[in-house]
């Protein structure tokens, strides 16, 4: 204790001009948007190399089951694409509209009210601010910042996440959110309660979006109960996708997203 006084005393001058410096960059950087973003490109960067070197370690760990994960995967890819072939070609449809890249995820959150992912893939992997990203078993979120190597993506854990649905059964629409307290299970706001729901029902992507393609799925109905006072119901779906075990996923974007958002502008200018 004595020798920290001492350090203290000695050096009073120096840590009072490193307390001034820290609190006048923290006034800089919350109070001007270019810095800002500066910073927090910057941060995702060099975070990014850590959290991947951090991330090889528990992949030697996981690697028999993750060896397992992808194969039974490239096998029901391949039945898809074999299957999706020969009605592609005896209907000679276009089915260009999405591309996807595969990605790894290298950190993740939970357990915080606003949570978010960290990819291995950026801007020189063509990595783009908005673009979607998925599971086999469903979507985990969209992409929010972007370095040159890496990329931090919005999840659906998140107060901010909104996706549009449908109940798979009859295509009734609605916006999915998440609670903020079960990183298993998210909520439906707005359900009419003349629409027939039962509890498995499964919940999949509607075709309202330019992120995700239509059905693909999402989670299964757990819960329903019938608001008496606006005529919704308080329903609660439970993901068929673990947070908690994310590892490998797809970045996915539309190839006619652009042309569909400039023509949509167009016309709301138009009124």
């Amino acid at each position: 204790m004595y020798n920290l006084l001492r350090f203290i005393k000695i050096n009073h001058f120096f840590l009072l001009f490193v307390l001034i410096e820290g609190f006048s960059i923290f006034l800089l950087i919350n109070n001007n948007n270019y810095q800002s973003n500066r910073i927090i490109k910057a941060s995702i960067q060099y975070k990014g190399y850590i959290n991947y070197y951090m991330s090889i370690y528990s992949d030697y760990i996981s690697l028999k089951k993750i060896n397992n994960q992808l194969a039974n995967e490239n096998a029901k890819l391949n039945s898809l694409l074999y299957k999706q072939s020969s009605i592609i070609d005896s209907l000679n449809l276009n089915t260009n509209k999405f591309n996807y890249l595969s990605a790894k995820i290298i950190n993740n959150s939970i357990s915080k009210r606003n949570n978010f992912f960290t990819l291995n893939k950026g801007r020189v992997h063509g990595v783009k601010e908005g673009m979607g990203v998925i599971t086999h078993q469903g979507t985990i979120g969209i992409v929010h910042s972007v370095s040159q190597n890496y990329s931090v993506g919005l999840s659906l854990l998140h107060k901010k996440s909104s996706i549009s649905i449908k109940l798979k059964k009859n295509n009734h629409n609605g916006i999915l959110k998440w609670n903020g307290f079960d990183y298993r299970s998210v909520s439906i706001e707005n359900f009419p309660s003349h629409v027939p729901i039962s509890l498995g029902d499964t919940i999949t992507t509607n075709s309202h979006s330019t992120i995700f393609p239509e059905d693909i799925d999402i989670g299964e109905i757990s819960y329903i109960k019938k608001n008496k006072e606006d005529g919704f119901y308080n329903t609660t779906v439970s993901l068929f996708e673990d947070f908690n075990k994310l590892n490998y996923v797809y970045i996915i974007y539309s190839n006619e997203k652009s042309e569909q958002l400039q023509l949509e502008k167009k016309i709301n200018i138009n009124e």
